[in-house]
């Protein structure tokens, strides 16, 4: 990719500006404060838009930053660039009230869609973090940070033979992760549901068992009682309570009879007294009178006895009464306590069966089993690819480093997360112990390295803003010596004299663009 023109009509400071740059080396020269941080940021947000963000970040965002203070409305510009043989233009405008962009191939006069990923594609599909971690290095941002080694480490994710990203291994592990999460979610709420179904289980039964105990308390109760009919007083109460019925009522029949008897034999005295005495006399009453005594002593005890007996009669009918309730009770009883005992057996059961399931693996589990089976496949596949990509890296940046130093430092050893040492000939050194200028050059090598990893066969520009602060002029003599070996488009953002000096002194041709 080559930038060839840059017009800001109004962006941050900068407004009504045209740029023209060359393929090759450019210098964009101008004093400090003059625009060349403005520049870099407007090409970049050509390319790749301006987030703004919101709420108290909004206030120190990009957006806010260089929105113009005089016509607002007017934010934005052109950018005329050549990708793949072909030539783009592309025009933005960043006011929030009116967002426009469109890019134009000029060679057949398409407008491609930006909203739908064209401009994406045509930048081979390098993102913004990698465009500002490799090949775009801003003012004081010459180390590397974390946004390159993720970028670096999602790329090893995403590594299949000699370069395929077209299976994300990171991607992949990311979705078996969070797919296991689920699972493991759902595997521990039917593990508490399974646990609470079994501690109500469990409580039915000891509500179960007190229910049986108390049934068997008023089953002794009711045994109890029915001991009290047939025990102490009241023993053989019914049979007793039945003969003295029978007595009671033989002898109210007796004295019935007997009433019936003296009274007729009174009579019967009467009449025999006055035929003896051939006259009625007072001596005619007296058997009358004792019959009649007798008859009403009779009708008393008969009285008497009847009551007797209706008393009897009356205890009878209790006494049975309370034996038929007894056995009705315990009949009733007999019957609860069956119906309880099923049921009691059944929790039984239950709880016998969700305890077994406590120690057979759920589906879910068997589900999680698979998933870690799969990433574990899957990170020893990463491990493998680390030590490919991560030795392919580390040998280009070697390979460099060893170029812009004159071969003074050949070998860079780093880890996982991009931690460098520089392996010597007698021993290893870490970059404290080297000086700022060195670790500069470490950084730089790095980036390149990563810019050809991670952009692979598109090669975008190479902006450099305000780097080589810490260079001396052998350090950047070397380091403009190797980016002009590389033949492809730079632009240099200095606001000296000496990048320009070095490269004509080194007799590589550049264009100097003035702000």
């Amino acid at each position: 990719m080559i930038i060839k023109r840059v017009v800001i009509k109004n962006f941050g400071r900068i407004h009504d500006r045209t740029m023209e740059f060359a393929p090759g080396m450019n210098v964009l020269y101008g004093e400090n404060e003059s625009g060349k941080t403005t520049t870099h940021t407007f090409v970049k947000s050509m390319l790749y838009g301006i987030q703004r963000q919101r709420g108290r970040a909004a206030r120190k965002d990009a957006y806010t930053i260089y929105l113009p203070w005089e016509n607002p409305a007017v934010y934005g510009g052109v950018l005329w660039f050549e990708n793949g043989g072909k030539n783009f233009r592309l025009s933005r405008n960043f006011y929030k009230e009116n967002p426009e962009s469109e890019l134009l191939c000029e060679d057949d006069g398409e407008i491609l869609d930006i909203e739908q990923g064209d401009l994406d594609a045509v930048l081979g599909g390098i993102s913004e973090t990698v465009y500002e971690n490799t090949v775009s290095i801003a003012q004081l941002k010459s180390t590397t940070g974390m946004e390159l080694v993720r970028e670096v480490q999602n790329y090893m994710a995403s590594y299949q033979g000699a370069g395929d990203s077209s299976v994300d291994l990171g991607r992949t592990m990311q979705i078996l992760k969070m797919t296991r999460k689920g699972f493991q979610v759902q595997a521990d709420r039917r593990r508490k549901e399974n646990e609470q179904e079994k501690e109500k289980i469990a409580s039915n039964i000891e509500y179960l068992q007190s229910e049986m105990d108390e049934l068997e308390e008023q089953n002794s109760q009711i045994e109890s009682q029915e001991k009290t009919l047939r025990t102490g007083e009241e023993e053989n109460g019914g049979r007793m309570l039945e003969e003295r019925i029978h007595v009671l009522d033989k002898k109210r029949r007796m004295w019935h009879m007997a009433g019936i008897l003296t009274g007729a034999a009174a009579l019967a005295a009467a009449v025999l007294v006055c035929l003896i005495l051939q006259k009625f006399s007072y001596f005619c009453l007296i058997p009358l009178l004792a019959g009649a005594a007798a008859v009403l002593a009779e009708v008393r005890v008969t009285r008497q006895a009847e009551a007797e007996l209706e008393k009897r009669k009356r205890q009878k009918s209790r006494w049975s009464a309370k034996q038929e309730k007894l056995q009705w009770n315990r009949e009733k009883l007999e019957e609860t306590k069956k119906e309880k005992t099923t049921a009691l057996s059944n929790l039984i059961s239950e709880y016998q069966e969700a305890e077994e399931h406590v120690y057979l693996p759920l589906a879910e589990e068997l589900e999680i089993e698979s998933l870690n089976l799969a990433m574990k496949t899957i990170e020893n596949l990463s491990r493998d690819i680390h030590r490919q990509v991560g030795g392919q890296l580390r040998r280009r940046t070697s390979g460099i480093l060893s170029e812009i130093t004159g071969g003074k430092y050949k070998d860079v050893l780093m880890d996982a997360e991009l931690r460098m040492t520089v392996n010597t000939e007698g021993r290893t050194v870490s970059l404290d112990h080297l000086s700022r200028g060195t670790v500069e050059q470490i950084y730089f090598a790095l980036r390149m390295a990563a810019g050809e990893l991670l952009c692979g066969e598109e090669k975008l520009p190479v902006i450099l803003d305000e780097v080589f602060g810490m260079y001396d002029e052998e350090r950047l003599a070397a380091v403009l010596s190797w980016l002009a070996k590389e033949k492809r488009q730079v632009i240099i953002c200095s606001c000296q004299q000496r990048e320009m000096e070095i490269l004509e002194k080194l007799g590589i041709p550049f264009r100097k663009v003035a702000l």
